[in-house]
């Protein structure tokens, strides 16, 4: 199977057109053409990720978040993205990245949370997923959130004994659906929110459960090793890269 009908499959899964806009999707680096020998699965790649892909002997990297954003000008072997970009050239590993179209996709990230947090009902609604969730407490249900995605840095803003009938979730950094969010339902689930967006919510009464970044959007190992699956290909979910570290880790 070469790496471009690997993609082919991540392609029918989460189609590049979905994307937003501003976005940066699809190969960053590397051919369609060669035989893939394995794909690694990875929030973001870096040195670590490539060197993990170097010692698997897997030649595609899939990574969530753009291994590109701003455009670069030149391959620079002296700073970092370029030593980085060099290194997948010689080494013959292709890089592919899913980002808003995963998130939007009908199996994608943001259906993925909403499952996951027990949703009902569950609707699209621009980027993000509205679900029923059946008129738990706002208590209840971020400690589900903390739970389900193993996020000890869960964050609440409203009433702890408010009845939750309807959610909006967005996973990685979702601050930009407050607005949608307040319209159409009592809380919004995101990462990544402003100071000043707690303190709109306390004075327009929708609540606030915010996760880390990094835990709600590593779950997209699971998605993509699920869509995967039905190929004879090897397949590995990188070494957890959470950038931060917890107190009692240290």
């Amino acid at each position: 199977m070469t790496i471009g009908e690997v993609i082919e499959i991540l392609e029918r899964l989460a189609p590049p057109k979905q994307a937003e806009e501003w976005d940066r999707v699809g190969l960053m680096v590397g051919s369609r053409k060669a035989e893939c020998t394995g794909v690694l699965l990875a929030l973001d790649a870096t040195s670590q990720t490539v060197e993990e892909a170097e010692k698997l002997g897997v030649n595609l990297i899939v990574s969530h978040h753009p291994f590109i954003w701003d455009p670069m000008p030149r391959i620079d072997e002296d700073e970092k993205r370029g030593a980085l970009c060099a290194r997948l050239v010689r080494d013959r590993i292709t890089v592919y990245s899913m980002h808003t179209n995963l998130d939007k996709a009908e199996r994608g990230i943001n259906d993925y949370l909403a499952r996951l947090f027990g949703g009902k009902d569950i609707e699209t609604d621009g980027v993000g997923r509205i679900f029923a969730a059946g008129g738990v407490t706002l208590a209840q249900l971020a400690k589900t959130v903390a739970e389900k995605l193993g996020d000890d840095t869960v964050l609440v803003v409203g009433d702890p004994s408010r009845i939750i009938d309807k959610a909006y979730v967005v996973g990685g950094a979702g601050g930009s659906e407050y607005d949608r969010a307040r319209e159409c339902a009592d809380v919004l689930i995101t990462g990544e929110l402003k100071h000043h967006q707690y303190l709109d919510a306390q004075a327009d009464g929708l609540a606030l459960i915010e996760f880390s970044h990094y835990f709600s959007e590593i779950i997209m190992q699971n998605i993509l090793s699920d869509a995967l699956a039905p190929c004879e290909i090897k397949t590995f979910k990188a070494a957890s890269a959470c950038p931060f570290r917890r107190i009692e880790e240290l």
